[in-house]
């Protein structure tokens, strides 16, 4: 890639990786157009060049992005196979994200999940899923048979579970809520065992920079997320420390208690980020701990709106309280069996 300012589009944009993403090649010094519904605003460090319309529609990209040309073309958001159509012959190089769903296998639940970890980015692929997990593989091997037709250099990026500020799929919610609430306990799937990927926004975006400007990364695909795993137990330490509360944490079977916790219920999944150190340069910006404590603050602040139940958990305080109460019964009855009291 050149050192010289780059013309850069950015399908997004303004969601909890976009910004920082936009933010990193305006610090470049580049020009940075983003294409999107103008939905959610966003402000950022420097003049922005603003393409309103539908990513996800085909006639409408069309329209907006008619006679254009650029250096990078980055997708964030729309869809992505037919962005690569719209934009082959007229980006130099385009980075698509796609997601961890792509492997085989990881949308088990706990505990039955069996993903050999760390993933590596050449891990079987899943075709058969249904939805959009079904219809990721295909849209990477679009990419990349783009580009060996000469299309673009593409590079694709395999998101995480982002967190952050304004990331709206929060598990993070899931504890902070009960804190607000002043809730004594928390029920813990279990014990909070799983080690599931996130990425922090910044550190994300840091990635994707690096995927869009890295001569090395044409041709391949990157696992993205922080460095270092939390587990779901130790995640939820930390938003207590971080929000000083006296919360106690009960780890219970998964199967028991479903909807609680959602980041618990997950099976244990660690991607390889090995590429993206090696090729990119890849380091964190931010370590878990420290980006917990700020997505916190922030999910404190501003409270659950536009957040999605299915990440942040349900919050039923009678049937969690129902599940100690017979769970404290089986822990004693087992407690007596081990001690040989079995009257």
């Amino acid at each position: 890639m050149s050192d010289s300012p780059a013309r850069v589009l950015v399908v997004g944009g303004t969601g909890p990786t976009g910004v920082p993403i936009v933010n990193g090649f305006l610090a470049r010094g580049d020009q940075v157009a983003i294409f999107h519904s103008g939905a959610h605003p966003a402000t950022f460090d420097g003049p922005v060049e603003v393409l309103l319309g539908d990513a996800r529609d085909e006639t409408d990209a069309t329209r907006v992005l008619a006679g254009r040309e650029f250096d990078i073309a980055l997708c964030t958001s729309g869809r992505l196979r037919v962005l690569a159509r719209l934009l082959a012959g007229r980006t130099r190089r385009l980075v698509g994200v796609t997601g961890q769903p792509v492997y085989a296998g990881t949308m088990r639940p706990t505990p039955q999940g069996s993903v050999a970890i760390p993933i590596r980015e050449d891990a079987a692929r899943q075709y058969d899923a249904s939805g959009y997990t079904g219809r990721v593989a295909v849209g990477e091997d679009q990419l990349f048979e783009q580009h060996a037709a000469g299309d673009f250099e593409a590079v694709v990026v395999r998101y995480p579970g982002i967190y952050g500020p304004r990331a709206p799929l929060a598990h993070e919610w899931a504890v902070v809520r009960r804190i607000l609430d002043g809730r004594p306990f928390m029920v813990m799937p279990h014990d909070g065992a799983t080690y599931f990927q996130r990425g922090y926004c910044d550190n994300v975006a840091r990635l994707m920079v690096l995927a869009a400007t890295v001569p090395a990364a044409a041709g391949r695909a990157f696992n993205a997320g922080d460095e270092v795993v939390l587990s779901a137990r130790e995640v939820a330490r930390v938003i207590i420390d971080e929000l000083e509360a006296d919360m106690e944490l009960i780890g219970v079977p998964a199967q028991w208690c479903r909807g609680v916790y959602p980041l618990a219920e997950k099976s244990t999944l660690v991607l390889d980020l090995s590429a993206a150190r090696h090729v990119l340069g890849y380091a964190d910006v931010l370590g878990p701990e420290e980006a917990t404590r700020l997505t916190v603050r922030w999910l404190a602040e501003h409270g659950g709106e536009g957040l999605s139940p299915a990440f942040g958990g349900t919050f039923d305080y009678a049937g969690e309280e129902a599940v100690v109460a017979a769970w404290r019964g089986i822990e004693r009855d087992m407690a007596s069996i081990a001690a040989g009291d079995r009257s």
